[in-house]
C-alpha cells in the first residue's frame, strides 16, 4: 500500500471519528418536534434520552404535589401578564451560561405545579398581544430566582446546538392565543386573574431571556407559517430588545398590558428604503447595524403588582423561601451546559439579558477511546510506512 493511499484511508477513518462525536450530529428526536395535547404529558419529555447532556433535569408532568421551592418542573406556562413561567436556575447563585440545560420552571402563580417567583421580585413588566404571538417582558430581581446579581444572562430556547433544547425538555405552553387587552381587564374585574380557561397550547418555538435583572418570553403562535422566523433563535447576543421588541426604558416600576401590532423578524429592518436582513456574527465583537423602536400598541391599561400577584403573596410554598433551597437529590444529568456568555453586543441593546451562551462544551465517555485509536492508528502507520 502506498504512502499516500495510506494517510488517505487514515484521514478519512479519523474524520468519521470525530463527526461521530460532533456535537451538532444526533440520532436524537429534537425536543422542537415533540408535540403533545394537554394535559396529555408524560413524566418526562426527554427522560434518558438527552443525548450528551442528558439525562433530562427535571420532569414535565407537574402538579400540586411538586409545587414548592425545590420543584424541578420543566413545563412552563405564558397565559397574561399575572400569570406567567420564566426559566431559571434550580439552585442559588448560579449563571444562566452554567444551568441552562437545567434550569426549570419559575411561575408568578401558583397552581402549576412549579416554584413561584417571589412577591416583588418582578418590578414592572409589559404584556403585548400581538397578532401572532403573545409576550411578556420586565425586571427582576433575579437573585430571588437562583441567578448571581451580576449575570447577565442568556437564552433558553427550544432548540439549542443538539436540538435538545435549552432546558433540556422544556416545554412551554398557553392559553393567551386568541385574547386581549379587553379580555384581561374583564378577568381583572372578575377578581380571576388566572382565567378558568384550561384549553393548553403548547408553543414550538418561542425565546427566553433573563440575565442582567431583564427578562423577555415570547411564544409565536404555531398556526402562524411564519412563527420560525419571528421566534429566531440565531440573535442571542444581542438579547431582549432585539428578539423581544418592546416599551424598554418605560417598564420598569409599571405593570402595563396593550394590544400590539407584530414586530419584525429579528434581525430585517428598513435602510434607504430597502429591506435589509442582518445575520449575527458567529464569533467576536460586532455592532448591530440597526436599532428597534417601540411597536405600535393601543387599549393600554396598567395594573398593580398587588391586583396582579395576590395569589402568590399568600401561598405556602413562597411563605417558606429562603432563596437559598437548592436542589440536592436526583435530576444529575445535563452536565455540558455552557461555559460562559457572549461577548458580542449591539450597539442599540441595552444592559441585561443580551449576552448569549458561548459555544458549549460537550462532555463524552467515548473521547479516550478515540484518542486511544486515534495514536494506535498512528503508530501503525509509522510501522508499516517504515
Amino acid at each position: 500500500m502506498s504512502q499516500h493511499t495510506l494517510l488517505a484511508l487514515f484521514a478519512l477513518a479519523f474524520a468519521h471519528a470525530v463527526d461521530a462525536q460532533s456535537p451538532t450530529t444526533t440520532s436524537l428526536e429534537p425536543l422542537a418536534s415533540k408535540t403533545f395535547t394537554w394535559p396529555n404529558i408524560p413524566y418526562q419529555v426527554t427522560g434518558d434520552q438527552g443525548g450528551e447532556r442528558g439525562p433530562q433535569f427535571g420532569y414535565n408532568l407537574c402538579n400540586s404535589t411538586t409545587e414548592n421551592q425545590q420543584s424541578l418542573c420543566q413545563t412552563a406556562f405564558l397565559n397574561n401578564i399575572a400569570d406567567f413561567c420564566m426559566w431559571s436556575s434550580s439552585e442559588t447563585n448560579d449563571t444562566v451560561g452554567e444551568s441552562e440545560a437545567r434550569e426549570v420552571a419559575w411561575c408568578t402563580q401558583p397552581g402549576h405545579g412549579t416554584r413561584v417567583i417571589p412577591p416583588g421580585a418582578i418590578t414592572g413588566a409589559q404584556w403585548l398581544y400581538a397578532k401572532n404571538y403573545v409576550q411578556v417582558v420586565g425586571f427582576i430581581d433575579q437573585t430571588k430566582v437562583g441567578l448571581n446579581a451580576d449575570d447577565e444572562g442568556g437564552e433558553l430556547d427550544p432548540h439549542g446546538d443538539d436540538e435538545q433544547g435549552n432546558p433540556i425538555g422544556g416545554l412551554f405552553l398557553t392559553n393567551g392565543f386568541g385574547q386581549s387587552s379587553s379580555s384581561f381587564q374583564s378577568f381583572v374585574s372578575s377578581g380571576n386573574v388566572t382565567t378558568t380557561n384550561t384549553t393548553y397550547t403548547q408553543v414550538i418555538e418561542w425565546i427566553d431571556f433573563i440575565g442582567g435583572g431583564m427578562f423577555c418570553m415570547k411564544l409565536c403562535n404555531p398556526s402562524d407559517p411564519d412563527d420560525v422566523n419571528l421566534c429566531q433563535h440565531i440573535y442571542d447576543e444581542v438579547g431582549c430588545t432585539y428578539n423581544a421588541v418592546a416599551d424598554y426604558p418605560n417598564i420598569n416600576g409599571t405593570f402595563e398590558v396593550c394590544d400590539s401590532d407584530d414586530m419584525a423578524d429579528p434581525g430585517i429592518f428598513t435602510t434607504n428604503g430597502q429591506l435589509t436582513t442582518w445575520h449575527q456574527p458567529f464569533s467576536g465583537t460586532f455592532s448591530v447595524p440597526y436599532q428597534t423602536s417601540s411597536l405600535a400598541s393601543s387599549n393600554c391599561v396598567t395594573y398593580s403588582s398587588e391586583q396582579l400577584f395576590a395569589a402568590a403573596a399568600t401561598d405556602s410554598a413562597v411563605a417558606t423561601i429562603t432563596g437559598s433551597a437548592s436542589v440536592t437529590g436526583s435530576g444529575s444529568g445535563a452536565h455540558g451546559s455552557a461555559t460562559g456568555s457572549g461577548s458580542g453586543s449591539g450597539s442599540g441593546s441595552t444592559s441585561g439579558a443580551q449576552s448569549g451562551a458561548a459555544a458549549r462544551s460537550y462532555e463524552s465517555n467515548a473521547l479516550p477511546y478515540i484518542a486511544v485509536g486515534f495514536f494506535t492508528m498512528i503508530a501503525t502507520m509509522v510501522t508499516i510506512i517504515a
